[in-house]
């Protein structure tokens, strides 16, 4: 490329970069579509221009990695006599066990010295400096663990499990335009446009703290969109908490450990604070040959697609959808009933989990719903009389009240038909998602056409 071409393509860049931070802080809150066009337009831009600038360098094969990351386990101390790590349709890599394991049996032990956590920042001078003076760094400790991993060059320690982290991933921040089109009758939408529009925000950021960071121009040189979506798709993929020296929680990655994939159970992840190790044991019986599970927590659909890049395919009992219900300002009672709801602990625009305790329609939604259809002389008198929530919900008896349980029923009949999962072909995360959410929501119609 030219010299010429080379500097319209950065000054390119530098407006496009403006211009896509400008559109992100502008907007405080996305809660329609229209709202995220500009920005996706803008990134698109930027991903566009940096294409233009990078060097083609050919993509690295994590399978032909696994030897030297095996090597480098093995010079650092860790055991893998039980366990390989292997690839599984439908999961990718995981690991396999290479004999049979009882449940609690030990299969694996990271020493804490081969993990990277914000203390491992710490060690490097130049990047200790900027996450030590800038406040966005210091306060997010999964943005500086994205910077670290960008910054390890040729000469790092943990270069060999960086080799075989994956190349790209399936979080929203890879989605194209089609993807997210499909998630347009989806409660998660919101979700994951603002994501985006906030990996977006810091990307620009950070791309402006770089540049004049002197010590740090091979990571500012080399620092892109592509680049910064892939570290903090690793990050929040991968991410654990790891207890330091002092016993202290550090967000951090944990080779090899992170290659065991998700499965609903129990934690099964132990410190051993005098060994210094992570211990992972079998949260049930596995036979030799069989894939190792973990379960990553308690988690909904929603998060497991935004922050863990899956759906799981299994029922997942933490799941909920949660329900948006707002009081319009343009309400002829809309500062009584803003009064009350505030008493009633809520905002004018709130998301409820549609259930609690997995059975019981939430009651909160009630009690919402029941000031947002009452008129401004019955609010006037609840405010008067000073009534508690609990006297509230029984004077009005709000789980048999027609006229919630009517606007209810009509409210979630066009989420369900907006869903038409019939139309479903995928069998992606995405199409789980979807089909969870009818579920929750066809669920939650038939408790409200039975009597009371």
């Amino acid at each position: 490329m030219d010299k010429k071409k080379k500097r319209q393509l950065l000054q390119n860049r530098e407006d496009f970069i403006t211009q896509l931070y400008q559109e992100c802080i502008s907007i405080k809150e996305i809660t329609k579509w229209s709202q995220f066009e500009p920005i996706y337009e803008k990134l698109q831009k930027v991903i566009d221009v940096e294409k233009d600038l990078s060097k083609s360098n050919p993509t690295s094969n994590r399978e032909e990695r696994l030897n030297d990351f095996n090597v480098w386990l093995h010079s650092n101390g860790v055991d893998t006599s039980n366990v390989e790590i292997c690839l599984f349709e439908n999961y990718g890599f995981g690991l396999k066990a290479r004999r049979s394991l009882s449940t609690n049996d030990c299969y694996l032990t990271i020493p804490l010295s081969l993990t990277i956590t914000t203390d491992t920042i710490m060690n490097s001078p130049s990047l200790a400096s900027l996450v030590t003076s800038d406040q966005l760094l210091r306060s997010m400790p999964n943005v500086a663990l994205a910077l670290f991993l960008l910054h390890e060059g040729s000469q790092s320690k943990w270069k060999p499990y960086i080799d075989v982290l994956p190349n790209e991933f399936n979080t929203p921040l890879y989605f194209n335009l089609d993807q997210l089109n499909r998630l347009k009758s989806s409660a998660v939408l919101c979700d994951v446009l603002m994501h985006i529009q906030r990996i977006a925000r810091q990307y620009c950021y950070l791309h402006n703290l770089l540049k004049g960071q002197l010590a740090l121009s091979k990571l500012a040189e080399n620092f892109s969109y592509d680049a910064y979506r892939w570290a903090v798709s690793v990050v929040s993929t991968r991410q654990n908490n790891v207890l330091n020296d002092q016993g202290e929680p550090r967000l951090g990655l944990i080779p090899l450990m992170d290659f065991v994939n998700h499965q609903n159970g129990r934690e099964c992840i132990h410190y051993d604070e005098n060994l210094k190790q992570i211990e992972c044991k079998a949260m049930k019986d596995v036979e030799k040959g069989e894939q190792i599970f973990m379960f990553y927590g308690r988690r909904t659909n929603a998060e497991y697609l935004i922050h863990n890049a899956f759906v799981p395919d299994q029922h997942n009992p933490h799941d909920t959808y949660l329900l948006k219900l707002v009081l319009p300002k343009t309400d002829t009672a809309f500062d009584r009933k803003s009064e009350l709801l505030q008493r009633y602990g809520f905002e004018t625009s709130e998301k409820f989990p549609l259930f609690v305790d997995n059975e019981l329609l939430n009651p909160s939604i009630f009690i919402f719903l029941k000031i947002f259809l009452m008129n401004s002389n019955d609010v006037f008198k609840v405010l008067a009389e000073n009534m508690t929530l609990d006297d509230f919900f029984d004077r009005y008896t709000l789980d048999k009240d027609n006229d919630i349980r009517t606007y209810l029923k009509t409210r979630l009949q066009l989420l369900i038909r907006s869903l038409n999962v019939t139309s479903l072909t995928n069998n992606d995360s995405i199409d789980r998602l979807l089909k969870c959410e009818y579920d929750m929501l066809a669920k939650a119609f038939q408790k409200l056409e039975i009597p009371f």
